[in-house]
């Protein structure tokens, strides 16, 4: 039995999937188990999502910043050349504006992420880049 649930809410993602697919402007950029996605998000949009999940107790420790995504979402209808989320990236270079970014494992990551500069890092270190 397979169930397909889409919703904005990360926090109850969480708890109802075992595989989790994240899209950006209707392109998957992102894939793994829970694990792979909330303990090591690569794509700086999964990024930005997590670090916007209400938390019971900002402070309790491990708690970060809201990552603040500049600028508007591109249109759908007309999204930007390269990479979709390169408008809104802190990482975006020169390349994400002239290749599409696979779906593929980088950087020794243990699950695919469509991004040419995917890392796992910390979501406390990304608060202090914004």
């Amino acid at each position: 039995l397979a169930y397909v649930f889409i919703a904005h809410d990360l926090a109850a993602v969480r708890h109802i999937s075992d595989r989790i697919a994240v899209m950006y402007l209707g392109k998957v950029v992102e894939t793994g188990d829970e694990a792979q996605i909330y303990e090591h998000p690569t794509h700086p949009y999964t990024q930005a999502l997590l670090s916007a999940v209400p938390v019971p107790d900002p402070d309790a420790p491990g708690w970060t910043e809201q990552i603040r995504l500049e600028g508007e979402p591109p249109s759908p209808l007309d999204p930007p050349s390269g990479c979709r989320f390169r408008t809104r990236c802190w990482k975006a270079r020169d390349i994400c504006a002239e290749q599409v970014p696979a779906l593929e494992e980088r950087d020794g990551s243990a699950h695919p992420s469509a991004c040419h500069f995917a890392a796992e890092t910390a979501l406390t270190d990304l608060t202090e880049q914004t």
